[in-house]
């Protein structure tokens, strides 16, 4: 009986779809709270006799592990959950979301959910140095424009640590680490917009930076709304 020219193909993507079934067990067990960070995790060997798969297969799952930064290898030691991770993991997530097809207002949704939220989180936890810093991170984006740098990439990363230093001053590590790499979804956008004007933009982030300041729950969604219109306008004519 001839041999398909598929079978090494096929055998692949078996090969595949248990090391994702073994990726995905993993995680669900950090999740879950049954691996925790720092903890070894058991041999390869341990694992496939467990899970009843083969080595092979339990090897490429770790490699995915350890490209995501979800485990880390120490030396004579064995391999760890990492007990801690930088944004990059989400990065798949946000390609996926980014390549999505007439998703403006769900663009624009998502920004004025995590801002505003990050915004009253900040009122609520926030001390007053921590709001002199975020008005300091502004008062770069005032000094740009008085000096009228052009650069767009220069103005661009200038106006993200803005919302970077909100995200710190939330005085919570997820939101911080979540909102930041998710702000990579808005970065063109913002260059786009922050290089028309960007002392409007420094008046802009003042609006909300004020009502933060001054602890007005009440209000500061509506003045990020504000604050935010001209993007809101860009993003829609996209």
């Amino acid at each position: 009986m001839p041999i398909s020219p598929f079978s090494n193909s096929l055998k692949s993507i078996k090969r595949k779809t248990i090391s994702a079934e073994i990726l995905s067990m993993i995680t669900d067990s950090i999740l879950a709270g049954d691996l925790k960070p720092g903890e070894k995790l058991p041999t390869e060997t341990e694992l496939s006799e467990t899970l009843g798969v083969g080595r092979n297969s339990v090897r490429e799952a770790v490699k995915m592990l350890l490209s995501l930064g979800v485990v880390e290898v120490r030396r004579g030691a064995g391999t760890f959950i990492a007990t801690s991770m930088n944004g990059s993991i989400l990065d798949p997530l946000l390609l996926s979301l980014a390549i999505e097809q007439g998703a403006s207002r769900d663009l624009v949704d998502l920004r004025l959910m995590i801002e505003i939220g990050a915004a009253k989180l900040a009122i609520e936890q926030a001390k007053d140095e921590d709001v002199l810093r975020l008005e300091k991170a502004n008062e770069e984006l005032k000094k740009a424009a008085e000096k009228r740098i052009t650069d767009s990439a220069s103005l661009r990363e200038t106006d993200l640590n803005i919302h970077y230093t909100l995200f710190d001053i939330t005085g919570n590590r997820f939101v911080a680490k979540i909102g930041k790499a998710i702000y990579k979804m808005f970065m063109a956008s913002i260059e786009k917009t922050v290089e028309i004007d960007p002392y409007k933009a420094y008046l802009n982030h003042k609006l909300y930076i004020d009502a933060i300041k001054a602890r007005d729950r009440a209000s500061v969604g509506s003045k990020i709304r504000e604050a935010l219109a001209e993007w809101i306008d860009y993003v829609n004519k996209q």
